[in-house]
């Protein structure tokens, strides 16, 4: 799923879809000069699977953009080192 999400500037939603190279398939009549300066580029597959996990990711995006900084969790990272970092001078 390729699609391009824009605000025109009377409020409308426009939705395009987008071929692998994210130029239009059928492209909106509306000049950029009358779209509001934001777009959301969806790059997913075209599977449930992949409607879901875009879902998700959307709604953790929203989240983080909507919450307040006081009020967000201290993301704990795992201890461990990386696969492939060095640690005491040895490859881990």
């Amino acid at each position: 799923m390729y699609r391009r999400y824009t605000v025109h500037r009377d409020g409308d939603l426009l939705v395009e879809e987008l071929d692998a190279d994210g130029k239009p398939l059928d492209p909106e009549p509306v000049p950029s000069e009358d779209r509001l300066p934001v777009e959301v580029v969806l790059l997913a597959p075209d599977t449930v699977d992949g409607q879901s996990q875009l879902l998700d990711l959307l709604e953790l995006a929203l989240e983080m953009e909507t919450t307040p900084e006081g009020e967000k969790q201290a993301v704990k990272r795992d201890g461990r080192p990386q696969p492939g970092l060095y640690k005491g001078g040895k490859r881990s």
